[in-house]
């Protein structure tokens, strides 16, 4: 079926009207142009046009009689023809009827258009060099009533601008701007849309293998350009997604109230004002959430964010994931960043799918998730999970450094060192109560001395303590005796002793008087551990002596050595009473012969 789009006027037919033949005295001759279209593609071809002219656009009787034009060139579907009125009339409104050269009858086509006169019609077009003089008032390219203003090129559409069909003081309040593609377009009611450009033709890019057109769904949309792109939620009223915004990339949604997608491939932002920065297959679910970049990131707590990275999650209420990969931020006010940092949610969020960052993690704390957590992950593929609330973690397995980016030693873990530009020399470690007694611990000069100084505890009060795996204490006092853990309800596996024995050993035990190697404190005096170990076989690594055994094999030893002193007394007493016996016997005898 032939069907009229809109009249023209004679904007693009200025060369063509300009060439028409003078009118006679007694008739105006006026210029006709128009668009067909047939099932809404352009005709192209002959066809037959009937006009018929009237005084004005309800009129009911004609100013002459039909004219008919036979086999009008029609081309992309735009055609012109000239019409001759008598009198003097510089305009008419004229039905139109067309059909296929030679067939049929005319089809008559709703709606009167307007025919100007033709040198009226050549003052009122544009100059292809320019104009000047005109005022914008009265001087325009547009339409005057509620019909979209269509720019083509090479035929094909490349601009539509549609009027608001809200109005204000008979006025559109805004202007939908749709750009690029044929294909690209808005959800009708919608105003104040925006598209830059973009969008592949129904044929499809040769170069992508794809058809896809950019769309706007919601009040005040815009897309910058790309192609498949959408920004609105396609669904509800055209208002409950508005300011949403795409600016480029591919088959990205804005899907919410005042969110964006920025560029990327497969990109969402799907809360409030959520913003996805760019990447491939980030997820925004949250309002005010935020994704700066990388690839299958996702956002599932309010005013959160993730930085860049792939496969993170920031789950918590205004958590954040610094970075890396496959870490969780999974409780309010938490934070991860590395590699397989896990700070916990309340509970699994996708026990069908083990990928998911915050899944899967063994164990969940309910409530709230393990709230206010730092997790700091490095290179290693394993969970570093919290295991708590207001933690502050750090996996590091080539060392933790403070003020210093180096190890002394390569059996170093955590390394301290004094601040560089300020302070003193010293290292400073303080250790303070919530009642304010604090303990001190620093090096005081370049020998590296450690000083414990605890200030602040009364004079009674042992300076160091240290408790071992049996709740026994090993305790400094403060007037530096060291006193070892001994009480029997820390022992078992009592055993007897042979003290004797003991002494043998002790007595065969090297002990020599040395020095320990690179130390400048002097001579001491004592056995080695290898010695010591191989002697008595008690614990230890056989490189260094407990205290607790050393004063034990010494109280044998003594124990031994009065065994040994006891046994011969005992045997000069048996001796001396023997020889006692004997003398008082040959004593006896002599005062016998008396």
């Amino acid at each position: 079926m032939i069907r009229k789009s809109f009249p023209l006027r004679t904007l693009c037919f200025l060369a063509l009207t300009a060439a028409l033949a003078a009118p006679s005295a007694h008739a105006a001759r006026l210029v006709y142009s128009g668009v067909l279209e047939v099932d809404g593609q352009p005709a192209n071809g002959r066809h037959d046009v009937r006009l018929t002219a009237y005084a004005s656009a309800d009129g009911a009787v004609p100013k002459a009689s039909p004219v008919e034009f036979h086999a009008v060139e029609v081309k992309d579907g735009r055609f012109e023809v000239a019409l001759d009125l008598p009198g003097e009339a510089r305009e008419a409104w004229v039905d139109l009827a067309v059909r296929p050269t030679g067939s049929g009858a005319f089809v008559p086509l709703l709606g009167r258009s307007k025919a100007a006169l033709a040198p009226e019609a050549i003052g009122q077009c544009w100059s292809s060099t320019g104009d000047s003089g005109s005022n914008p008032a009265t001087n325009f390219l547009g339409t005057t009533d509620a019909q979209p203003l269509v720019l083509r090129t090479q035929s094909t559409r490349s601009l539509r601008l549609e009027p608001s069909s809200v109005l204000q003081s008979g006025n559109p309040i805004t202007a939908n701007v749709i750009a690029g593609s044929a294909v690209n377009s808005t959800l009708q009611g919608v105003r104040g849309a925006t598209i830059a450009g973009g969008g592949a033709n129904p044929t499809g890019d040769p170069d992508f293998n794809t058809v896809a057109s950019n769309f706007v769904s919601d009040h005040y949309g815009a897309i910058g350009g790309g192609f498949s792109n959408v920004a609105g939620d396609q669904m509800g009223s055209n208002a409950d997604a508005a300011y949403a915004t795409v600016g480029g990339g591919r088959n990205s949604t804005a899907a919410s109230l005042g969110s964006t997608v920025s560029g990327g491939a497969e990109n969402l932002a799907l809360g409030a004002h959520a913003t996805v920065g760019g990447g491939f297959r980030n997820r925004t679910t949250q309002a005010d959430a935020t994704i700066a970049g990388g690839e299958r990131n996702s956002v599932n707590g309010a005013a959160s964010a993730v930085a860049g990275g792939g496969a993170n999650d920031a789950r918590g209420l205004r958590s954040f994931v610094a970075g890396g990969s496959f870490n969780c931020a999974g409780a309010d006010f938490s934070f991860a960043g590395g590699r397989q940092a896990k700070v916990r949610p309340a509970a699994d969020p996708n026990q069908s799918n083990p990928n998911t960052a915050c899944s899967a993690l063994g164990s969940y704390p309910g409530g709230s998730g393990d709230v206010g957590t730092f997790v700091w992950g490095d290179s290693q593929d394993a969970a570093f999970v919290s295991s708590g609330s207001n933690q502050f973690l750090v996996r590091a397995d080539g060392g933790l450094f403070f003020n210093t980016n180096a190890l002394v030693s390569a059996s170093d873990d955590v390394t301290f060192r004094a601040r560089q530009n300020s302070g003193d020399a010293d290292i400073d470690l303080r250790l303070v109560t919530r009642t304010g007694k604090s303990v001190a611990m620093y090096v005081s000069d370049s020998s590296g001395t450690l000083f414990i100084s605890p200030p602040n505890l009364n004079a009674n009060a042992n300076r160091l303590i240290v408790t071992g795996g049996t709740v026994g204490n090993a305790t400094l006092s403060n007037g530096g005796t060291w006193t070892n853990a001994s009480s029997r309800a820390f022992k078992e596996g009592f055993g007897a002793i042979d003290p004797l024995d003991v002494l043998n050993r002790l007595l065969a035990l090297p002990i020599t008087t040395w020095e320990y190697t690179g130390s400048a404190e002097g001579l001491h005096l004592g056995p080695v551990a290898e010695d010591f170990k191989a002697a008595f076989g008690l614990a230890g690594d056989g490189q260094s002596i407990a205290t607790v055994d050393a004063d034990g094999v010494a109280m044998a030893a003594i124990q031994g050595l009065n065994h040994k002193l006891e046994a011969e007394r005992d045997a000069l007493k048996a001796e001396n009473d023997e020889l006692r016996a004997r003398l008082d016997r040959l004593e006896a005898m002599l005062i016998g012969k008396e």
